[in-house]
């Protein structure tokens, strides 16, 4: 059975299949021949799950989306201050491939490629005679530290990699601008090297969920454990992906998206929503400024449809279950014969209670959403308590909403305590919504439409509700 979120995911892709505009980057020979009908998103929450749809399987080559990773590296290695006074991290309105300055000869961001190539050098050994193994042993280090942000072991594209080494000359132009400026402390060519091995990592989408998800989480990936880097370079990524990521769109993107991402002539996005999640979108063809087409319009529909923009006014819980317990230790509420209490003692602890709190948005409904299915085994009832939400969004209600559907569907039975009218309020103003024509129609949610069954203003009318569904089971019996 499809998950709610799977539903919301496979529509997005839908929508955004329709669109054929944009070409794939020619430049790069080996870019020019890939299937420009490719496309994959995978979503990868807090925990590490991930969603994946379409194409998400497929590899490609991580082009830019490199150039957050490098840069972590090098202030890794060598320390913000010593960073800042070779790199920029000012917006330059130009395009990625512009050789960019700012007044005292810096690359003016590490995300357009004169910066990224600067970070890749400082890489490198401090001297002019780079032999090929220094390069090896830097580009081990490179695809070590890739991996650990992705989770798993990753590997080169050769045959990108030659076509880049082929057809670079004005990266190659970059680099020795930038050196006959006296910045380089390395060989250019050993620098510029390094830097086309970098873009030829293959990944997928699920690998760039992933290394968006180590991110959100502060350098920790959430699907080893390990801590790749501190939660300061997490920051300072966070920080020049959202102003220079997505180069002269950048304005465009933190309007309509509102997501820290770096984008890639391959065509894969990379988008983090802080402390939450990482997305990972692939599809070829290229719009004017350089971005996946596709994947701009997946991100913008995530952001507007699943409220993921980080400047969303919310007090987002990351502990949105406050509690977990069934009733085997409380009496039975209803007025009930001898014999149906008598029954009703025997199964308390089949009647499960989940407590919420904070305000809930997609990335919290979707843990409580997740733990629930894990649980159904576990409970014949369930009754989700919500007295302590002070928020709720559109999607987190249609998800707490869709597990009576969910449960029913499964034989058993969903009650939702809501003394305050959060989710009668909110789920008016849907419908409101609904009835109101608009230039930017929501996701469709005619499969979800949101119902009140079951809603109870006091926990004891919910328990009732349980005991009189536990009751059927028994005369059904």
């Amino acid at each position: 059975m499809e998950s709610l979120v799977d539903g919301y995911l496979r529509h997005i892709m839908d929508k955004v299949r329709e669109d054929r505009s944009g070409a794939v980057a020619d430049y790069i020979p080996e870019l020019a021949v890939v299937d420009p009908e490719r496309c994959g998103l995978s979503v990868c929450v807090h925990d590490g799950y991930t969603y994946s749809h379409g194409d998400s399987a497929t590899t490609f080559t991580i082009q830019s989306v490199s150039k957050p990773l490098t840069y972590a590296m090098a202030l890794r290695k060598h320390g913000p201050d010593v960073v800042d006074g070779k790199i920029g991290v000012e917006p330059s309105g130009e395009a990625f491939n512009e050789i960019s300055v700012d007044d005292r000869r810096r690359p003016k961001n590490p995300m357009i490629n004169a910066g990224a190539i600067f970070a890749a050098s400082m890489l490198l050994p401090a001297f002019r005679e780079v032999s090929e193994a220094d390069i090896d042993d830097a580009f081990g280090e490179i695809l070590d530290f890739y991996s650990g942000c992705a989770g798993r072991r990753l590997s080169m594209d050769d045959d990108v990699y030659a076509s880049e080494s082929a057809s670079g000359s004005r990266n190659r132009a970059i680099a020795y601008m930038l050196d006959s400026f006296g910045a380089l402390e390395t060989d250019p060519d050993a620098a510029i090297d390094l830097y086309y091995r970098q873009c030829s990592i293959r990944v997928t989408t699920d690998d760039l969920a992933g290394i968006g998800a180590t991110i959100a989480n502060g350098g920790m990936n959430p699907r080893t454990g390990r801590i790749v880097f501190s939660s300061e370079i997490a920051q300072r990524l966070l920080s020049v992906m959202t102003t220079c990521g997505m180069y002269d769109g950048a304005g465009d993107w933190v309007t309509s998206v509102g997501l820290p991402a770096k984008s890639g002539v391959g065509g894969g996005i990379l988008a983090v929503l802080p402390g939450q999640l990482g997305i990972g979108v692939y599809s070829p063809r290229l719009d004017e400024h350089g971005n996946s087409v596709r994947g701009v319009k997946t991100c913008q529909h995530l952001s507007k449809d699943l409220g993921l923009h980080m400047f969303n006014v919310t007090r987002e819980s990351r502990v949105t279950i406050r509690s977990v317990y069934d009733l085997a230790d409380t009496p039975v509420a209803g007025e009930w014969s001898e014999r149906e209490r008598s029954y009703l003692r025997t199964c308390r602890d089949m009647i499960r209670v989940y407590e919420l709190q904070g305000d809930l948005t997609f990335a919290g409904a979707e843990s409580v959403h997740r733990r629930l299915v894990a649980d159904m085994d576990e409970f014949t009832a369930v009754i989700v308590e919500i007295s302590r939400l002070g928020v709720i969004d559109a999607v987190a209600r249609t998800m707490v909403l869709s597990i009576k559907r969910l449960l029913a569907d499964s034989g058993r039975r969903a009650a939702l305590v809501d003394p305050d009218g959060v989710v009668r309020a909110s789920v008016e103003r849907q419908r409101e919504e609904w009835t109101t024509p608009t230039p930017h129609a929501p996701v469709d949610l005619k499969g979800f439409d949101p119902t009140l069954p079951h809603v109870h203003t006091t926990m004891e009318d919910a328990v009732i509700d349980a005991e009189t569904f536990m009751l059927k089971h028994y005369y059904d019996q």
